[in-house]
């Protein structure tokens, strides 16, 4: 067998040429059968992480005394925080599990 890039010989067997270093076959992973990732697991986690944001928000409300800039600010700082959150956790969502936007 020759080397399709060089064209030097190589061993028929050969995976990547040995004098000009190509690739001679693209190696093919394939997928398991029964994959390791939970989705009721990832769901869980983002509950959880919702929850500790609304519990962090509670917990700050009251910390801060009613009708200050100090808890305005915590409260806008807040929001967007948990907004950003959201819209990363669709993005994954979208990315990863492959949800098609209309359907959301």
């Amino acid at each position: 067998m020759y080397c399709q890039h060089c064209g030097k010989e190589v061993d028929k067997d050969a995976v990547v040429c040995v004098n000009c270093g190509k690739m001679l076959k693209e190696i093919k992973q394939e997928a398991p059968a029964n994959p390791e990732h939970n989705e009721s697991k990832s769901g869980m986690g983002v509950l959880m992480a919702l929850l500790l944001g609304v519990i962090g928000l509670i917990i700050g409300i009251a910390i801060y005394p009613a009708n200050t800039v100090a808890r305005q600010t915590f409260i806008k700082a807040w929001g967007i925080t948990f907004g950003v959150f959201i819209g990363f956790i669709v993005l994954m969502y979208v990315i990863i599990f492959g949800i098609a936007l209309s359907a959301i």
